[in-house]
């Protein structure tokens, strides 16, 4: 394959989609060459509000500025800013399905159907049509039609219970763990479908849960429950494993994280600390013992890292055979010289200047995911209307004219 033929040239993507999970996952098919055609409205324009903007404030063309658009939300797909609503707008969104391969949207159910887009009224007009609905609990069952947040479902996917320190309340598993992982769900999915439709010539109807999403995460846990086993909450400590935790470092908020399984690999950490007095305690000679003993060896690993830098200390650990992983910040990636090795940074010049950005996690020859490009807010209306839809220039100037397709936002619009 070489790089001038993407994997999915020639396949069409429709796309009503805003904030985050299933923007993240059509971003991987317009990686891959698809033609993702984003459909915005001047009335929802959180995502372009969303920041982050250049030194933190939004400039004059704020919705236009914001560096997540080029991370997932514009990231190589055109945006069509469409009213959808009205009348005009509806035909000219059933006009485009008849020429895409797939329509996607994160409505609450009942919405596309309310539209006249459900999966049946587009089918009727494309048989071929693959429609993919991301919402958060499904489009049947008894929470259909619940609102949610990314929040919200962590809570009920039973990822915040089993999250916490050891004797503490349930947490937050993660701010966006959520929203990636149905995000990845959906391009997957996505792929899926199409690969069946190549082989039957058939489209299909997908129903894709972020409650699901989040439930298949804790599967082990839910195995355990079935068996009476309790699975508390251990912070970063393990079930059985000791030491298994994070250790202060020098400098501010610096930690490390130390592993340890087998007796064996104790015996590498014990050689690496000098040999202390206090690690020939026959108390910790095996992996029972150092498990229930674990807060004292925590805070003596902890009282020997205090003082040491915690890249370096995991460098001479990794060399020495121990598992050992400094804790990075988000600034410390931007450099991160492994990262940069393997080419997985990416920096984009952007409003306010250049700015990294995260790669996709693998590597396929002669197949770029790179991000080639940032749509602004309406800025392929006239090449889709005319090139997609089949619209004239004049059709696309009634449009333009009567506030059905737009290019910035309405004067009222507030900045953010």
């Amino acid at each position: 394959m070489s790089a001038a033929s993407p994997l999915l040239q020639g396949i069409r993507v429709l796309t009503l989609e805003q904030v985050h999970a299933l923007p993240w996952g059509t971003a991987f098919l317009a990686d891959l060459g698809a033609q993702v055609i984003r459909i915005e409205s001047v009335e929802h324009l959180q995502d372009r509000k969303a920041g982050p903007f250049p030194d933190g404030k939004p400039g004059p063309e704020w919705w236009n500025e914001g560096a997540n658009l080029a991370y997932f939300g514009t990231r190589n797909k055109q945006s069509l800013c469409l009213q959808v609503a009205t009348p005009a707008g509806k035909d000219v969104f059933l006009s485009l399905v008849k020429h895409c391969d797939i329509v996607t949207d994160n409505f609450r159910p009942g919405t596309m159907k309310r539209y006249g887009f459900d999966h049946e009224s587009l089918a009727a007009i494309n048989p071929r049509i693959i429609t993919l609905s991301s919402t958060a609990y499904g489009h049947t069952g008894p929470w259909r039609s619940a609102g949610s947040r990314a929040r919200t479902v962590d809570s009920v996917c039973g990822m915040s219970y089993l999250t916490g320190f050891e004797g503490g309340p349930s947490k937050r598993a993660s701010n966006n763990y959520m929203d990636h992982s149905t995000g990845n769900n959906v391009a997957y999915a996505l792929l899926l479908a199409l690969y069946r439709r190549n082989r039957t010539g058939q489209g299909m109807r997908i129903d894709l849960s972020m409650l699901e999403t989040g439930v298949s995460c804790i599967g082990p846990a839910m195995l355990e429950a079935q068996r009476g086993i309790t699975r508390p909450r251990l912070g970063t400590s393990h079930l059985w494993k000791a030491p298994h935790n994070l250790y202060p470092c020098a400098g501010d908020d610096r930690h490390i994280a130390i592993t340890v399984s087998d007796d064996a690999e104790w015996a590498r950490l014990t050689k690496a600390m000098g040999a202390p007095a206090w690690a020939q305690d026959p108390r910790y000679d095996t992996v029972q013992g150092r498990w229930e003993h674990r807060h004292e060896l925590d805070a003596k690993i902890g009282a020997w890292t205090a003082a040491q830098d915690a890249r370096e200390l995991m460098r001479s650990l990794q060399a020495q055979g121990v598992h050992a992983g400094a804790v990075m910040t988000a600034a410390d990636l931007v450099e991160d010289p492994h990262l940069s090795h393997r080419e997985f940074i990416q920096t984009l010049q952007r409003a306010g200047g250049p700015r990294t950005y995260a790669g996709r996690p693998f590597r396929i020859p002669g197949l770029s995911m790179a991000i080639r490009h940032t749509a602004d807010l309406g800025e392929h209306n006239e090449k889709v209307l005319r090139e997609v839809a089949g619209l004239s220039a004049e059709e696309i100037s009634a449009l333009a004219a009567d506030g059905v397709i737009s290019n910035r936002p309405r004067p009222e619009e507030k900045a953010p």
